[in-house]
């Protein structure tokens, strides 16, 4: 089985080493004699991958792509109850590496740091896939993809698939993605009256739902209903409009009747004096005292994703509540709208086929989903297959499951935001949205008068 193996799955990385050589069709001509004794010369295959899971959990993930690649599970057996005791007696003919990451994967400063020193890894995640791309740290690997079995489309989600490709090459594997979506804190809702909040969403609903916290502001600023509506673009027009991702930098995008009607919603919000932008200098000071708004605990409504879920729960875990964002109709859902983050194979490189395989199984294998899931479950994340057991288990187990779920039926109309750091584009639609919003100068002042309490006007 190792000889097999080892025809197979050729290293990323050469380099000599004490571990004992796997036989290949290349050692076999090479052999060195003593006495009757035949040593093959020594020969070590090395894979390295930075991700945000355990050296363990990379491991038995291994391990489970080398027993499954040999036929060695048993039937019914699954990543969900596979034995870690066999897995454990599995002999993996490479050496595995693994670098840490952030819960993003990692960015240019860290890949410049490893290709510097010589350590670049093998297979990578990342949250600057623009700038990866751009800067040569990744192989294409669209040559790699034709023939795998993962990659049939009635177990992915050719959406995600698709947002990783570049000068038409695909470059990236969709690993995680998390989902853009309202937080609201039910402690200061409730603190207004709202007893409890549907996750289906329209515009007018969440309208209604900031004019029922803003009374509590009629005499002294208590709360802030929304806090920096124009984060809500550019994700609107995907959720009202079921439109596609529409760049701001993009002048005739602009003109587009979903962009025009998003950005008139957004400020319908400042102009109401419900969002932080309506706020002057000295009531955000007044109101918070410092404090990070989001964490102050005076904020009923933001919007976010939900690979941020665990740092609020953090400070609401027992309040913190999620919603779509805002759709048109009553009862429906918008379209999810997702930011996902890549496993890239590095240009570096030897053999990027089977660095390809490993990474494709790490992300589309149903068992190797179950597995990490089981060995190491992560917040806020959805997978990037439709399997339903892969989505029980991956998702509904989380904290936040409940809400999360409901974005399984939907997956097929999904809408990609290219928010992951280094976008080009996502950061120019960012400034533009930003100075746009400055140019309205909407600013709630307060009026004093010597015979009345201050008021806002």
């Amino acid at each position: 089985m190792i000889l097999a193996f080892a025809m197979s799955f050729s290293s990323c990385k050469k380099v000599h080493s004490d571990y004992p050589s796997i036989p290949t069709s290349e050692t076999e001509q090479t052999t060195q004699t003593s006495g009757n004794e035949i040593i093959p010369e020594e020969k070590s295959l090395e894979i390295t991958i930075a991700s945000p899971l355990s050296y363990e959990t990379c491991q038995y993930l291994a391990k489970l792509y080398y027993a499954k690649s040999e036929g060695l599970l048993g039937d019914g057996v699954t990543g969900d109850n596979v034995d870690l005791a066999f897995l454990d007696s599995v002999d993996i003919p490479f050496v595995l590496n693994v670098y840490s990451t952030s819960e993003t994967g990692c960015n240019t400063t860290a890949l410049n740091q490893w290709k510097s020193s010589g350590d670049m890894p093998d297979i990578f995640l990342t949250d600057s896939f623009d700038q990866v791309v751009s800067e040569s740290f990744a192989a294409p690997i669209t040559e790699y993809l034709a023939e795998n079995p993962l990659l049939s489309a009635d177990r992915i989600y050719s959406g995600l698939l698709s947002s990783f490709c570049a000068d038409g090459k695909q470059y990236g594997i969709p690993y995680q993605t998390s989902a853009a979506v309202l937080f609201c804190d039910m402690e200061v809702l409730r603190s207004g009256g709202i007893s409890s909040v549907s996750f289906r969403q329209t515009r007018s609903s969440l309208l209604q739902m900031l004019s029922e916290l803003e009374k509590l502001n009629e005499e002294t600023q208590t709360v802030l209903p929304f806090y920096l509506a124009g984060n809500m673009m550019p994700y609107l027009p995907g959720a009202m409009f079921n439109s596609e991702y529409l760049s701001a930098s993009d002048p005739e995008k602009r003109k587009e009747q979903a962009y025009r009607d998003s950005m008139s919603y957004v400020e319908s919000i400042i102009r109401a004096g419900y969002s932080y932008e309506s706020l002057t200098d000295e009531q955000a000071t007044e109101l918070f005292s410092g404090v990070s708004p989001l964490l102050s605990r005076k904020v009923g409504v933001w919007s976010g994703t939900t690979d941020d879920l665990m740092i609020y729960d953090n400070y609401m875990p027992h309040t913190l509540c999620l919603m779509q964002f805002p759709g048109l109709r009553e009862d429906e859902y918008s379209s999810p709208l997702l930011i996902s983050y890549p496993l890239l194979v590095s240009s570096s490189c030897q053999h990027p086929k089977e660095a390809c395989d490993l990474a494709c199984f790490m992300a589309f294998d149903e068992d190797a989903l179950l597995l990490t899931s089981r060995l190491q479950p992560r917040q806020g994340y959805l997978p990037s297959v439709s399997s339903p057991s892969v989505w029980k288990s991956y998702v509904k187990a989380q904290k936040y499951g409940d809400f999360l779920e409901q974005y399984q039926p939907l997956m097929s109309r999904a809408i990609m935001i290219p928010a992951v750091s280094g976008s080009s584009e996502y950061a120019k639609d960012q400034e533009y949205v930003k100075e746009y919003i400055e140019s309205l100068n909407i600013k709630k002042v307060r009026e004093s008068d010597s015979t009345e309490p201050t008021k806002r006007s």
